[in-house]
């Protein structure tokens, strides 16, 4: 655990509350979740500190009318904080990175999915969809920057925010947490505009909305507006460069594999053995020699450069980091990126385009493997495309 790690979990009161309160013990290992134990606890140990805070002040400062003033800090910084994520993740859908297309989706059972593999799998068919949801994110973004345009921003934001929560909530995905904190950071921001146009939609007079100046000189105004416009292209420009980053590294721009596609193995043989294409493996012997179901390849999936997918015959889904030298025609499997563990290597030959022979060492057993590849315009879900008339619904 970090020393950061711990101020910003209030260490050691969080680790007393998580034990205490709630017998959980606190670990903040990074695991890519954004709702762990450790930061659920978190937040409500900065709650558990924040209301006797707040009702203390309040007290030891009950003479003073109003905090009108620091009320606009407050929302300028709720403003830039909702700005800066709804970009990020705005861009990231706008250069398909997020839910960024991949093969393996194509034959994978959808009952082994979990549902937030669904949910990326349905939203990378679509990158008009994914660009839309983004494009949303972006333009309550930008209009949160400006106090003149805030006010509409806020109100888009809620709408934005509102959808990615439930997506998060539907479809379990492990971003709760920050989805619910922007979701009420928008609700703040938006509660004077939305009861205004409750008002206006009922039918009643609505004064011009006044706000308190954050500073109080015209000039030290006009220098505060034009930060919030700097910072509003600063994080524009930073987003964009980190979504177009990423996007040609992990997203649908990415470099494909020389070997690009899903290929069927039609034929196996282990130390010169034919293995049947397809075998119910539950009526053989277990002394059979030959290799489960577990173990014998049914598919390869050739997506990344650095990267192969196997599925094998119980429909299970593995994947190895691979380096492919295309000049030596050579596939070497490894346990980790940097291909220090080397678990296989395999010499291939591609007599036809759609065709690749693979020989090598699988388990101390030498394997030949024959692999033809699969046409993709017979999956619908990549080349059915996009219809203005149909005579009869597709539906299949």
């Amino acid at each position: 655990m970090t020393d950061v790690a711990k101020w910003t979990a209030l260490h050691p009161l969080t680790d007393w509350v998580g034990t205490r309160l709630f017998d959980v013990p606190i670990d903040y290992t990074v695991t890519g979740s954004g709702d762990t134990a450790a930061k659920w606890v978190s937040v409500f140990t900065l709650l558990l500190v924040a209301v006797p805070v707040t009702a203390a002040w309040s007290v030891l400062d009950r003479h003073r009318p109003n905090y009108a003033r620091l009320y606009e800090w407050f929302r300028l910084l709720l403003r830039i904080s909702l700005a800066s994520a709804l970009l990020l993740y705005g861009m990231i859908k706008v250069l398909p990175t997020q839910m960024s297309f991949n093969l393996e989706r194509l034959v994978e059972p959808f009952g082994h999915m979990s549902p937030m593999a669904v949910l990326w799998a349905q939203s990378s068919l679509s990158e008009p969809y994914e660009m839309a949801l983004g494009a949303a994110e972006v333009v309550a973004g930008l209009l949160l920057i400006l106090p003149v345009t805030a006010g509409i921003g806020s109100v888009l934001a809620v709408v934005v925010a509102l959808q990615v929560l439930l997506m998060n909530l539907s479809f379990d995905v492990p971003v709760k947490l920050f989805a619910l904190q922007l979701f009420l950071f928008a609700i703040v921001l938006a509660a004077p505009d939305i009861a205004r146009i409750v008002r206006t939609l009922l039918g009643r007079a609505v004064d011009a909305r006044t706000s308190t100046p954050l500073l109080t000189t015209p000039r030290g105004n006009r220098i505060l507006l034009a930060a919030q416009v700097l910072m509003g292209v600063w994080l524009l420009c930073a987003t964009t460069v980190e979504a177009y980053d990423g996007w040609h590294t992990y997203g649908n721009a990415r470099p494909k594999s020389p070997l690009y596609g899903i290929w069927n193995v039609t034929e196996y043989s282990v130390a010169g053995e034919q293995m049947p294409a397809l075998v119910d493996f539950r009526e053989l012997p277990s002394n059979s020699g030959m290799p489960s179901a577990s173990e014998r390849f049914r598919r390869i999936i050739f997506d990344i450069p650095q990267g192969m997918t196997v599925q094998r015959l119980d429909d299970s889904l593995v994947s190895f980091p691979a380096r492919i030298d295309t000049d030596q025609h050579t596939i070497t499997l490894s346990k980790d990126t940097a291909h220090q563990w080397k678990i296989a290597t395999f010499n291939y030959v591609q007599p036809q385009l759609d065709r690749l022979i693979l020989e090598g060492t699988l388990g101390g057993r030498p394997v030949r493997m024959q692999l033809d590849q699969v046409d993709l315009a017979q999956y619908p879900a990549v080349s059915r495309g996009f219809h203005w008339v149909q005579a009869t619904p597709y539906f299949r």
